[in-house]
């Protein structure tokens, strides 16, 4: 076998500190472009989250357009069948009014009719009277 002469490099204090500074300067670097790849992903999560609160933003609003369009037409709704409950009732007071005025008339013709009907059973009654006098005066009965 062959002897082999291996060469060996003393490393001086100057080379180990040059080792150093290039392994610091690399992890600076190394920082430095890490620092740089989270602040681009960063930056990006900030669009995309600002571009989700835009949307759910718009969703929202979306959403209390068409609650309100459904509340304004719910009281609009309610507003014409109020309008149609007013009309009835006025339907409702003239008709009152004028079951009203023929009770009076009615009042009035049974009062009439209470007159008369008096009136000939007083006939009738003054002249049953009188034949009962007759009869009793033929009969020559005395009270």
């Amino acid at each position: 076998m062959a002897k082999v002469k291996i060469k060996t490099k003393k490393t001086t204090i100057d080379d180990l500190k040059t080792t150093v500074d290039n392994l610091a300067v690399t992890m600076v670097n190394g920082f430095k472009n890490q620092e740089k790849k989270t602040d681009g992903k960063i930056d990006n999560l900030i669009v995309i989250m600002n571009e989700g609160f835009k949307k759910q933003e718009k969703l929202t609003d979306e959403k209390i357009d068409n609650l309100a369009a459904m509340t304004k037409r719910g009281f609009d709704k309610a507003a014409e069948n109020l309008e149609i409950v007013k009309q009835d009732l006025e339907v409702v007071k003239t008709d009152v009014h004028f079951l009203k005025s023929d009770m009076q008339e009615v009042k009035e013709k049974i009062g009439n009719i209470e007159k008369t009907i008096l009136r000939e059973h007083s006939f009738q009654i003054k002249e049953l009277g009188n034949r009962v006098k007759y009869v009793e005066g033929v009969l020559t009965i005395d009270k």
